[in-house]
């Protein structure tokens, strides 16, 4: 129950350090009567500037709104100090986004913010930049990365003696340590902050790391300290008149008393803390008061009196849908008619504790997966600039001579930067599978069949990646060995040479990659469809773009026979990773010299698309076996290209989700006709 009760008791006051306590007027409605008032475009800046950072705890979507509406002043009057006043704005947003569970668009809004600061030169705001950068992280639970950004806030606000924005980056370490149960690391940064707040006189921010620091005491059982310097944390609150503050460290109190086998006390606090919340509205608080009022009666015998406030807290809980304090209660309820003589309803409430328990564990492993997915998504957009940057220096080299000593350094830079993000993400995969099969095992009682359904979709991603991924890395790795060697001794033909390998091994692990994260997404039935409209030959054409250079290698001809406003109701993104798996298959087994040809024909409600080859041509034995999902080696291209079989499965999964049929028609040495239908647009 220790973390629950920490979780409550902290998330209230971790949200208020740096804010400031206000009297009576609200200054959100102040500055919107400002925003009434303002004509001009810059007046009208400065207003919505101030709401973004007024808002963007207490209101998140109200932040959002007014920070929309300044970008489209800043765009419709571009110029004077706008780029200094976007990046307060996109940093504002970027914490409300936060707030608000849009991880994507809050690390988007970020790296903009951290373009522009470092545009600016301005050392202020990107300390406030990797300030937001941290807090994001730390919701993703990427501690590393989060510890890194605010590792340069840190070096940033004291480069610049940014004194608050030292006490924010601090404060994201301490918090880091603190997840990570580094405790003692955390202690040393929250003291470190202490001072600081202090110096400056900020009374809110020193009470909220003193009972910051106290709940870490309380996790290390020192008891004795956490009283104190949540005693001297209250006093404050007390002096600035927060009744919010005292309500939740006396909520605190009353816990770390209760830890302590002093319930008479632990009972006095928590009833003090029940009426604060209750002048406050604060529902929520209350619920988990009302539990923790039961507790304390329950551990003084009171067994009537502890479960009238155990009804009253489940009652404002289940209202609420309050999924952790509803465990919480059931727990305790357990508890107290174990403690009474009641095994019926002592056991009817253990069962609804474990029902509760695997309701949240599961939500617990979904949100896991989404932040995955969310960080995946950045790196790979982060991966892709990266190679378009490389791209460029190449470029740069075949055009500019005089520059290619430069540029060669560029480029191996590049590579091994891509090299690193490729290790990175195996790293990172093969730690989530450890996290997820340790998730499994306490969840194996109430959903078997779907863990070992997860468990052998991930073996075979596994044994994919093992298999297929470690030959073409080898090679790049040698690649980049010898270029490194013999890069001054090396002519401009064979430095072209290659060049062009290292492409062409990149791009066919990204294949590689791409076709993993989508088979693993329909694995775990998170894949999303979203029908459209489809145009089927501008699909085609987009398909063939880049596979265009390999098929010119083998001198392969490429033709599309499809008219115009030919078009499908189906998923674009699906549809896309159809055809350029069946174009790179086609390529694969043709044989230079060849041709492949891309044609539609109508078939009632349904266009048919044909992917037709002259290549080698596929066994009838063999034909049965391509669409099922045992991952086999596929068989070699005629030009020793290596495959996993992975691609025809994708395929068939996407066409039947969009309501269609796939097929082949082949004969060895004749070439194959693989055939997919869609159904019409309506």
């Amino acid at each position: 129950m220790r973390e629950l009760r920490l979780l409550v008791g902290l998330t209230i006051m971790l949200t208020f350090l740096g804010m400031h306590v206000y009297g009576s007027a609200d200054p959100v409605e102040e500055l919107e009567n400002r925003l009434k008032q303002a004509s001009s475009p810059p007046g009208q800046l400065e207003v919505l500037s101030a709401l973004v950072d007024r808002c963007k705890q207490e209101y998140p979507q109200k932040a959002l709104d007014y920070g929309n509406r300044a970008l489209q002043i800043l765009h419709d009057f571009p110029g004077g100090a706008g780029d200094a006043i976007k990046v307060n704005i996109l940093n504002g947003m970027c914490w409300a986004s936060g707030l608000l569970g849009q991880y994507h668009e809050a690390l988007a809004l970020g790296k903009e913010a951290e373009t522009l600061a470092y545009k600016l030169g301005d050392k202020q705001k990107l300390a406030v930049t990797f300030g937001s950068m941290a807090n994001i992280y730390l919701y993703l639970s990427d501690f590393q990365t989060a510890l890194n950004y605010a590792l340069k806030a840190k070096a940033m606000s004291e480069a610049v003696d940014y004194k608050k924005g030292t006490v924010s980056a601090l404060v994201s370490i301490a918090r880091v340590h603190r997840n990570l149960q580094e405790y003692e690391k955390a202690l040393d940064n929250y003291k470190q902050a202490l001072d600081i707040s202090d110096g400056l006189g900020n009374q809110g921010d020193v009470a909220q790391i003193l009972s910051n620091m106290a709940t870490v005491y309380w996790n290390l059982k020192q008891y004795p300290k956490a009283l104190d310097f949540y005693s001297r944390g209250l006093k404050i609150m007390k002096d600035l008149g927060s009744e919010m503050g005292i309500a939740q460290i006396l909520y605190n109190l009353a816990c770390v008393y209760s830890d302590t086998g002093k319930y008479d006390r632990a009972l006095q606090y928590d009833l003090e803390a029940l009426t604060l919340f209750e002048k406050l509205g604060n529902q929520g608080q209350i619920a988990f008061t009302l539990g923790s009022i039961g507790r304390d009666h329950g551990n003084l015998h009171r067994n009537a009196q502890a479960l009238d406030y155990l009804d009253r807290g489940l009652q404002i809980a289940l209202k609420l849908d309050m999924k952790d304090s509803i465990r919480w209660l059931y727990r305790e309820y357990t508890h107290i008619y174990e403690s009474s003589g009641d095994y019926q309803n002592a056991f009817l409430y253990h069962k609804k504790f474990k029902e509760a328990s695997d309701e949240i564990l599961n939500e617990d492993i979904n949100r896991r997966i989404a932040h995955l997915q969310v960080i995946y998504e950045v790196e790979k957009k982060e991966k892709e600039n990266q190679l378009l940057k490389k791209n460029n220096h190449i470029q740069e080299l075949e055009l500019k001579q005089q520059k290619l000593d430069l540029d060669r350094q560029k480029l191996l830079r590049n590579f091994l930067a891509l090299v690193s993000v490729l290790v990175v993400i195996i790293a990172l995969v093969i730690f989530n599978r450890s996290r997820i099969r340790k998730k499994a095992e306490q969840i194996l009682r109430v959903s078997e069949q779907k863990l070992k359904k997860m468990n052998t979709a991930k073996d075979k991603l596994f044994t994919i990646i093992a298999h297929d991924l470690g030959s073409p890395l080898n090679s790049l790795l040698l690649s980049a060995g010898h270029l490194k060697d013999h890069f001054t001794s090396l002519d401009e033909n064979d430095l072209d040479e290659f060049i062009q390998n290292i492409y062409k091994q990149t791009r066919d692990m990204a294949d590689l990659l791409e076709n993993l994260l989508q088979w693993a997404i329909t694995q775990i039935g998170k894949i999303q469809h979203n029908p459209e409209t489809v145009d089927i030959r501008l699909l085609t054409e987009e398909a063939l773009e880049p596979i265009q250079y390999t098929a010119h290698n083998k001198k392969i001809r490429l033709s599309v026979h499809i008219g115009e406003n030919t078009l499908a109701w189906a998923d674009k993104h699906m549809m896309k990773a159809v055809m350029r798996n069946l174009l790179s298959n086609a390529i694969k087994y043709t044989y230079p010299g060849g041709e492949i040809k891309v044609s539609a024909a109508d078939s009632g409600n349904y266009l048919e698309i044909t992917v037709s080859d002259n290549g080698i041509g596929i066994a009838e034995e063999r034909i049965g076996q391509l669409f099922k999902e045992e991952i086999t080696e596929s068989t070699r291209g005629t030009s020793h290209e290596k495959g996993t079989g992975l691609g025809l499965v994708l395929c068939k999964e996407f066409v039947e989700k969009n309501g269609g049929r796939i097929r082949v028609q082949s004969q060895p040495r004749q070439g194959s006709h693989f055939s997919f239908t869609l159904p019409k647009r309506l």
